[in-house]
């Protein structure tokens, strides 16, 4: 009698063991979970070396047709960078997405972007990646409310 009881704790706590490490095991949603989302660099913040080149990847969504969306860059060379003010006077990407047939809601811009052999140890790349869509009239069989939305997402790449 002593042995099955053992095997059957041992079964009902090999039972338990399973169950928790199922539910530990790490769920992947490809979809966005917010208007902007930044899949690759895999952190807002990351670092790099002068003349590293490394893979954007930004997926973009909302209720509505998106118009278009576009990314901009922005290079501070400063030491003391507590008070910069990023103004993206480059462009990193711009695409249009009103030629889309049908349009879309959904989309993933992936590109790769190379940092300039020349930039100094402790400069910091600014990025704002950004999106505007919807409309301001409705029409007829419309399925999204009218109205223009527009987000932007900041993120940043210090140099080593």
């Amino acid at each position: 009698m002593t042995i099955r009881k053992f095997f059957a704790g041992f079964a009902m706590l090999a039972f338990v063991a399973a169950m928790l490490f199922s539910s530990c095991k790490k769920t992947t949603n490809d979809q966005p979970l917010e208007p902007i989302s930044l899949v690759l660099p895999d952190s807002p913040i990351t670092r790099h070396f002068a003349g590293d080149t490394f893979t954007v990847q930004i997926k973009f969504t909302t209720d509505r047709p998106i118009d278009w969306i576009l990314g901009q860059v922005d290079v501070d060379t400063l030491i003391n960078a507590t008070n910069y003010v990023p103004t993206y006077p480059d462009t990193l990407f711009h695409l249009d997405l009103t030629t889309l047939n049908p349009r879309q809601n959904l989309y993933t811009y992936t590109g790769t972007y190379k940092v300039a052999d020349t930039l100094p140890p402790f400069s910091v790349i600014y990025f704002k990646a950004s999106f505007q869509a919807g409309s301001t009239t409705f029409e007829t069989g419309q399925n999204y409310p009218a109205g223009i939305v527009y987000q932007y997402k900041e993120f940043k790449v210090n140099i080593r």
